[in-house]
């Protein structure tokens, strides 16, 4: 049941936005070269920020899966008397 509500609502969604984005499209002038700097800047920092987070959760998933292959033997096990 919530699969089928996400997906009802997230079509609805991208129908919602589509004719705004259509219409902003359509709107910009094409004779004009406008460079936005502070926008590829945010977005610069973004990239990194996501190359960062992504390579310390595969780098975890790594050792996860290095540490997970052999068996673990504590090296002063516990011994009942």
């Amino acid at each position: 049941m919530r699969k089928q509500l996400a997906v009802i609502l997230l079509i609805s969604l991208t129908l919602c936005l589509f004719p705004s984005t259509s219409a902003e499209l359509s709107i910009q002038v094409d004779d004009e070269d406008s460079f936005n700097f502070a926008g590829y800047l945010i977005l610069g920092i973004a990239f990194f920020g996501w190359l960062f987070f992504l390579g310390l959760l595969g780098s975890a998933i790594y050792l996860i899966i290095r540490k997970s292959r052999r068996l673990y033997e504590p090296k002063h096990p516990i011994r009942c008397k």
